[in-house]
This record gives structure tokens, sequence and C-alpha cells, in this order.
């Protein structure tokens, strides 16, 4: 398990120019932001199983991508 958190690490680490710039990382949250948005609402109008747990995996995902800042900082120290 420690090569994994490792290798995890390094890759967070790479990752730093893309999460550092503010504005550009403020123009990627409110894209990443209208797409949950954008699944809420298929959330609301769906009366399909299938499509709602699309969804609900797509916010998921969506919302772990929002938390990358704070991964590549948490793994610098």
């Amino acid at each position: 398990m420690e090569m994994d958190k490792d290798n995890n690490r390094e890759l967070l680490n790479k990752l730093k120019p893309l999460v550092g710039s503010n504005r550009q990382w403020d123009h990627f949250s409110k894209y990443l932001d209208n797409m949950i948005d954008q699944h809420h609402k298929v959330l609301e109008q769906s009366d399909n199983m299938v499509t709602v747990h699309k969804a609900q995996g797509a916010i998921d995902v969506l919302r772990r991508i929002k938390r990358l800042r704070e991964d590549v900082a948490n793994a610098e120290g």
C-alpha cells in the first residue's frame, strides 16, 4: 500500500501546474459546477433508475475533480 500512496503522491505533484493558476482553476471550477447542475436536472426529471444512477455517478466524479486542488495541496506535506 505504501507504494501506491507514493505513486499517488507523485501523480498529484505532477498536477501542480494545472491547479496552480487561480484564474484558470476558477474557470475550470465554474465549468464543473455547470456540469454538476446539468446532471442535477437529469436527476430531477428522470424516471429511469439507470439514468438516475449514471447522473449520480457523474456528479460524484465531477465533485472529486473539484477536490483535486485540495488533494494536490495535501500531497505536498
